[in-house]
C-alpha cells in the first residue's frame, strides 16, 4: 500500500506533489513527473483529470464498467462478435481466409482485454506501426482497413461511441509489382505452349474479369442475352457479387478478338468439356476437360513471364492478376465501354464513375 498522507494533504488527488510551493503529477505507470506549476485549483483539477485518464488506459475492471456493463465489452468480446457477423455477409472464400488472419495479427497487437470504450488511437497506431516497422506495409494497410470496420460495425450495435481509427494516417504502400504492358503481353502469350493458359490470357484481357472468374467459367454460363438476341457471357463475380452480362460482341481492337472468339477458341481445343478454361492433357489427379485449378493458372503465367528473359529491375515480376489492369486500361484508351461497369467495380475512387448494381444484372453496353 502507498505511504499514507500526512493531514494536511488528506483529499489531495492520488499522485499529486508539493514541493515549495510547486505543484506536480507522477505517472503510476512510468514514473514520469510533470510540473503543473503554482495555481492549487489548477493543479488539483489537472491531477484528477490525469487520473481519470490513467484508470481508463488500465485493463482493470472498474466499479463504472460493472454498472454500465461494458466490463463484458471488451476488445476480444466484440472481435467474436464480430465475427459472427462476418457470417451473415456474403463473401468470397478468399476474403474469409484473409479476414481471418487478419483478426489473428488484430489480437496478437492490440490489448483485446481492455474495455471496447477504453481503446485509443494511440492503441491503433501503436498496432499499425509495428506491423510497418517489420517491412509488411500491405499488411498494416490491410490491419488499419479491417479495424476501421470493426469498429464502425461496434458503433452500429451500441457498442461504441466514436471510432479511433478514423483519424489515424493511411498506411503508404510502395507497389513494387511490375505494371504489365501490352508487348509484354503479347510476348507472353506468343510464346506459350499451354492451351489453357493462352485461353486463360485472351479471355482475361477481352473480359477485363479477375482469374477467380476466369477459371470458373461455363459454356453453360454462355447463353442468349435477356432480350433474346445475340449471345452474351453470365457473370457472377466470385469476389464482389456483382452479376455482369458481356455481350459476345465485346471486342478489345488492340488485342484484336472479340469476347465470341475467345469463347470459340475455347471450344476448338478439341476436348469435351463443361468449362471453357480446361486440362487439354492429363495432369496429376486432373482428367481431360476438368477445370484447371487458379494457382496452376497463376503458376504457369509466372512461368512464362520468367520465360521471355525480361530485366524488371528493382520490381517484382508480373502476376496473372496484372492483365485485369492491362485490359481496364486498353478499353479506357479505346473508349467505348464504360470499364467501371465492365470490372463490377462500386467505389468511384476505382475507376472514377460510382455505380451501384444492388444485385441486378448489369448488361454491359458496346459502343
Amino acid at each position: 500500500m502507498g505511504r499514507r498522507r500526512n493531514a494536511p494533504r488528506r483529499g489531495w488527488p492520488a499522485n499529486l506533489y508539493e514541493r515549495a510551493g510547486y505543484f506536480s503529477w507522477r505517472n503510476p505507470a512510468d514514473g514520469r513527473e510533470y510540473g503543473l506549476g503554482r495555481d492549487r485549483h489548477a493543479a488539483f483539477a489537472q491531477a484528477v483529470e490525469a487520473n481519470l485518464h490513467i484508470a481508463q488506459l488500465s485493463c482493470k475492471t472498474r466499479l463504472v464498467d460493472r454498472l454500465t456493463g461494458a466490463k463484458e465489452r471488451t476488445l476480444d468480446a466484440w472481435m467474436t462478435r464480430y465475427a459472427e457477423l462476418l457470417e451473415q455477409r456474403t463473401l468470397a472464400d478468399a476474403t474469409r481466409r484473409s479476414y481471418k488472419s487478419l483478426d489473428k495479427t488484430i489480437r496478437e497487437r492490440m490489448p483485446v482485454e481492455k474495455s471496447l470504450s477504453a481503446i485509443t488511437t494511440l492503441d491503433c497506431v501503436s498496432a499499425i506501426q509495428a506491423i510497418t516497422g517489420e517491412g509488411k506495409a500491405r499488411t498494416a494497410q490491410a490491419v488499419r482497413s479491417h479495424l476501421k470496420d470493426i469498429f464502425r460495425e461496434a458503433i452500429a450495435c451500441g457498442w461504441l461511441e466514436r471510432n479511433p481509427v478514423e483519424v489515424t494516417r493511411a498506411v503508404e504502400v510502395k507497389v513494387k509489382r511490375a505494371r504489365l504492358d501490352f508487348d509484354t503481353f503479347m510476348a507472353v502469350y506468343g510464346q506459350t505452349k499451354l492451351d489453357g493458359l493462352r485461353n486463360a490470357m485472351a479471355l482475361a484481357i477481352v473480359s477485363s474479369q479477375r482469374r477467380e472468374d476466369i477459371v470458373g467459367a461455363r459454356l453453360a454460363d454462355v447463353r442468349p442475352l435477356d432480350d433474346g438476341g445475340d449471345m452474351g457471357w453470365w457473370i457472377d463475380q466470385g469476389k464482389t457479387g456483382n452479376r455482369l452480362i458481356l455481350p459476345l460482341s465485346l471486342r478489345l481492337d488492340r488485342f484484336g478478338m472479340s469476347l465470341g472468339d475467345v469463347v470459340r477458341q475455347c471450344r476448338a481445343s478439341g476436348v469435351l468439356s463443361r468449362h471453357l478454361i480446361h486440362q487439354t492433357r492429363p495432369r496429376g489427379n486432373s482428367l481431360v476437360g476438368s477445370p484447371i485449378h487458379i494457382d496452376r493458372v497463376s503458376k504457369a503465367f509466372s512461368d512464362a513471364v520468367e520465360n521471355i528473359g525480361k530485366n524488371w529491375g528493382d520490381k517484382n515480376p508480373l502476376t496473372f492478376h496484372e492483365i485485369r489492369s492491362l485490359s481496364e486500361r486498353l478499353y479506357a484508351e479505346q473508349g467505348n465501354i464504360n470499364t467501371q461497369d465492365l470490372l463490377g467495380h462500386k467505389d468511384p475512387r476505382t475507376t472514377q464513375a460510382y455505380h451501384d448494381s444492388r444485385g441486378d444484372w448489369v448488361r454491359i453496353k458496346v459502343g
